[in-house]
């Protein structure tokens, strides 16, 4: 039996028993698959102090919690009982209530619960409400809160070599001749943009391949912006839409294939285990570089202000900007939308794929967990965020489970960044949050980094 039934069963069978018992329900695990039994007969949603991010506040006490139930069958109903569970982002049950109530015909009833089991813990948490009424479920509601995140905790650090490892990274890095090829691509170039197939030499001696779009109008010298790929990603298209509002910019595939295959290898979406018991052997080391590298060329590059360089990319290319601007300080600008690489220890107990390729991987070979755990410690995202000054905004949601908040925000509260800015989208997936986000992130790096200079 899946987890959604059971706990859908388990439910059903407290709810018609609730009128001779008063034994608080089970608390529920996460399940955002789960749907209503024939139909919603109520509609229920949060009431929460900050309604656009779901960000609560530090209490001695708690936080306190609100449903807003409105009743959608038309008639009075005597007995409806509300089962609230609250689990943190691991599935782990934290604290749950039932509540009896009432709900008019009309209008609205709010019902709020004192979740005195979070206080003194500061984080993340999902919420799994369900309605019922004579057995039958009215209706549900799922939603994620954070609470008390001044409150998180600053217990980590970098592997002792840290610094060692990336200065002997960056040395033969630096001895690798970048060989750059630069071929100028008439069909996607326009009166506006003029377009080139770059190639260039990585650690390793790999060649990177990706594009190079320059505006044909405006003043020199201009910003350039450095944009890196998701994970798995295959073709890689141009950032002609920025070169119109007047960057420079690279554009790269990171994984050493052309940027426009009709089709890529296995191998293309599946890598996040490769080489992960050694640092210097782990696949990531490599793709570090090439984005290194690409902010090296475009910095030579005439036209651009070797101080006005911004990295941008989301998922694995908002955690490659996080590394690359904390190795590299000419970066100047940030923007990482659900960055991935991100606390790997925390994803890796609440995440899907890719991160549970590790998991995987050190299930399948035993006593390789401390070497793989060592390993990723490098390429973490948190391990270089206290060095990053340069203005930074990020993109979370509430929804994702691929890069989840708590990582995410954890990342964050380490930033070294004065100019930092969070935007958080409570009802938002993985792959959702893109779309609102990006057109706030293009207002952002035009008064953090006009293509134009001041």
């Amino acid at each position: 039996m899946s987890c959604s039934s059971y706990i859908r069963r388990l439910l059903v069978s407290i709810s018609l028993a609730a009128a001779v018992s008063s034994t608080p329900a089970p608390a529920a695990a996460w399940d955002r698959g789960t749907v209503a039994y024939g139909g919603p007969r109520a509609e229920l949603a949060p009431v929460l102090p900050d309604s656009s991010s779901h960000l609560l506040g530090g209490s001695v006490s708690g936080p306190k919690v609100g449903i807003r139930i409105s009743n959608l069958t038309g008639r009075r109903i005597e007995r409806a009982f509300l089962y609230l569970g609250i689990t943190d982002f691991s599935g782990r049950g934290i604290q749950d209530f039932k509540l009896e109530t009432s709900l008019n015909a009309s209008g609205d009833t709010v019902l709020y619960v004192d979740a005195d089991g979070l206080a003194g813990l500061p984080g993340f948490y999902d919420v799994r409400a369900l309605l019922f009424n004579s057995g039958q479920e009215l209706g549900e509601l799922e939603f994620s809160f954070g609470y008390d995140l001044t409150g998180l905790d600053h217990d980590y650090s970098p592997p002792l070599d840290f610094d060692s490892f990336w200065r002997a990274t960056l040395d033969s890095l630096n001895a690798v001749p970048p060989a750059l090829s630069t071929v100028p691509d008439s069909e996607r170039s326009s009166d506006e943009v003029e377009v080139y197939r770059i190639s260039y030499s990585s650690l390793h001696g790999v060649r990177v391949d990706g594009w190079l779009t320059l505006p044909t109008a405006g003043k020199g010298p201009l910003a350039g912006l450095a944009f890196f790929p998701g994970y798995s990603s295959g073709r890689i298209s141009p950032a002609t839409d920025y070169s119109r509002r007047g960057y420079a910019a690279i554009s790269i595939q990171v994984r050493g294939y052309e940027v426009d295959r009709e089709s890529y290898p296995e191998n293309n979406s599946r890598y996040m285990t490769i080489g992960c018991e050694r640092p210097e052997s782990y696949i990531y080391r490599e793709i570090v570089c090439h984005c290194l590298r690409a902010v090296d060329l475009l910095a030579a590059r005439p036209e651009v202000d070797e101080n006005r360089i911004g990295v941008v990319g989301g998922s694995q290319g908002g955690g490659l900007g996080l590394l690359v601007a904390g190795l590299d300080p000419r970066v100047a600008a940030v923007v990482a939308s659900v960055p991935f690489l991100t606390d790997f220890e925390r994803s890796m107990t609440m995440s899907g794929a890719p991160f549970r390729d590790l998991v995987r991987y050190i299930e399948q070979k035993p006593g390789s967990r401390d070497q793989v755990m060592n390993t990723v410690r490098y390429f973490d995202t948190v391990s270089l965020a206290g060095r990053i000054k340069a203005p930074v905004i990020v993109s979370a949601g509430l929804f994702d489970r691929t890069c989840p908040v708590p990582s995410i925000y954890r990342m964050y509260h380490e930033l070294g960044s004065v100019d930092k800015r969070i935007e958080i989208y409570p009802w938002l997936d993985h792959l959702e949050v893109g779309r609102p986000f990006m057109p706030v992130a293009r207002q952002w790096l035009a008064a953090h980094l006009p293509p134009y200079g001041n």
